[in-house]
């Protein structure tokens, strides 16, 4: 049997203290870092401020309407609004979207002259949610699908306005900056519905009786814009 010498009882003393001394040197190292990602919580709200172009907004209208027949047209022109979304989970936020128009409305009958009718306003109020399609780094694409409603607001003095139901779907991406990523840049593309009367009426009849009820057009538009978002 072999017996260690002083001398090896003193290396393995050492060696074992080395090694405890490693150890408790990384895992004091390691709390700042666990400290660190701690201070930081992920973001519950996000706030949004955007601007960009939107286009479109045309429907048909009949000779049996209330109207002659030909086409309302929305002038393309210059959108604002703002998005306030709750991050439900890492992958989806609850957003409430407000999106406004100033435009000018003209109307192009079938047989005649273009002729501007004034200034129009639109107005959309929607909640929705949005998927984003999560993966490491700062850069975030994602989906959305909306619902609420559409205001039209012709500005001349003596026409009310009219709320109708709408509805919206859309793509784009955000980045945020730094490692915090409370700012961050956003794009977005979206196509908003709304369907409207269309001045066009029809008659059915069944065993009960004859109905007459009023055709449905689409006001269709597309916006494009770019916005800051502030993450808290």
């Amino acid at each position: 049997m072999h017996h260690l010498t002083v001398e090896e009882h003193v290396s393995r003393f050492s060696l074992t203290g080395a090694l405890l001394a490693a150890t408790v040197a990384c895992a004091l190292g390691a709390r700042p870092v666990r400290a660190q990602l701690a201070v930081v919580p992920q973001a519950r709200f996000e706030l949004t401020a955007f601007g960009g172009y939107q286009w479109g907004g045309a429907f048909e209208t009949f000779a049996n309407g209330a109207v002659p027949p030909g086409e309302l047209q929305i002038s393309d022109a210059f959108g604002w609004g703002a998005i306030l979304g709750f991050v439900a989970d890492p992958q989806t936020v609850v957003e409430l979207t407000y999106l406004r128009q100033d435009a000018d409305i003209s109307f192009n009958p079938n047989v005649g002259t273009e002729r501007a009718l004034g200034g129009f306003a639109v107005n959309y109020v929607q909640l929705g949610g949005r998927y984003d399609f999560i993966h490491p780094g700062h850069f975030t694409p994602f989906i959305n699908l909306s619902l609420g409603i559409g205001i039209f607001d012709p500005k001349t003095e003596g026409i009310g306005s009219d709320t109708r139901f709408s509805w919206s779907v859309g793509t784009g991406a955000k980045y945020m900056f730094g490692e915090a990523q409370r700012l961050g840049l956003r794009l977005d593309g979206r196509l908003w519905v709304t369907p409207v009367p269309s001045g066009d009426y029809g008659v059915w009849c069944d065993f009960y009786g004859c109905f007459a009820a009023e055709g449905t057009a689409w006001v269709t538009q597309g916006t494009v814009s770019g916005g800051l978002t502030v993450a808290f």
